[in-house]
């Protein structure tokens, strides 16, 4: 099976992952639907929430395979893995430089019994598809690094507090000291643009990626990374916290509109 094919089997495996979180959720709100899974909702909202995590670098593997190869393909990984993982311990462990926080129990087992095993892989999965998106928009590495971060932090926009707030009921890590953005301090974006940045310095000392380097990518990179951002938006939207989706709609859309035009003035931007 050529990698293109496994792109698009798992992709449609992701999709039905989200559609299945969000409509379940959305039956939820029909009285005897809940009354009936509600001694179940636990299960439910784990189901989708560990397969959604254990697709996601496998769906941005196969979407770059054909392009870096495989030696280079599990280099990224791998260099993106370690990074997020250092950077994860640092912060449950010390507070730098996400701010304290610590994960709760729903992701399963954990690195040192801090980090869930699921997360590492997360930071690669996003941060390839950031870093394909940053390219696209010209300048030489530090301008795709600093663009890789912000790509990351518009993720991050509706994910946290899709993921620290969970409606008061699913909450998949929490910071002490609560914060200004719906529980998150302010600094966390400093941690994600510092580590997202470094993956990014770390995927040119690997050679790069020449952005929209094959039809494959070219065309669903921007889908991946918009269905990546477009989960925690939903997630929002459900537990009742509509100015976050709001927020991640709006700068979801902006980013996107951004590559669209780079893409459009300069279909085949190279970076330095």
């Amino acid at each position: 099976m050529t990698s293109r094919r496994v792109f698009h089997l798992v992709l449609g495996l992701f999709v039905a992952t989200i559609a299945f979180a969000i409509l379940g959720t959305l039956s939820l709100f029909i009285g005897p639907v809940r009354e009936f899974f509600l001694p179940y909702y636990a299960g439910l909202v784990a189901a989708p929430t560990w397969t959604y995590m254990a697709l996601l670098p496998i769906l941005s593997l196969a979407l770059y395979w054909d392009q870096l190869g495989v030696r280079r393909s599990l280099l990224f990984l791998l260099a993106a893995s370690v990074i997020g993982a250092a950077a994860e311990l640092l912060g449950t462990n010390y507070g730098v430089p996400f701010g304290a926080y610590s994960y709760t129990d729903r992701l399963g087992a954990k690195i040192l019994g801090d980090v869930p095993y699921f997360i590492p892989t997360s930071w690669y999965a996003l941060a390839v598809l950031s870093y394909d998106l940053a390219g696209r928009l010209g300048g030489n590495r530090w301008v795709r690094a600093l663009g890789t971060a912000l790509f990351m932090v518009v993720w991050d926009v509706s994910l946290d507090p899709a993921m620290n707030q969970g409606g008061g009921t699913f909450v998949f890590w929490s910071y002490p000291g609560g914060g200004a953005f719906f529980g998150m301090p302010w600094v966390n974006w400093v941690g994600w643009a510092v580590t997202s940045a470094a993956i990014s310095l770390a995927f040119d000392a690997l050679g790069g990626l020449r952005p929209a380097g094959t039809e494959l990518t070219a065309r669903w990179a921007p889908a991946v990374y918009a269905l990546n951002v477009f989960f925690p938006i939903s997630i929002c939207f459900l537990y009742g916290l509509p100015l976050a989706g709001v927020i991640g709609t709006l700068t979801l859309a902006a980013s996107l509109a951004v590559v669209r035009w780079r893409s459009r003035s300069a279909p085949r931007l190279a970076v330095a």
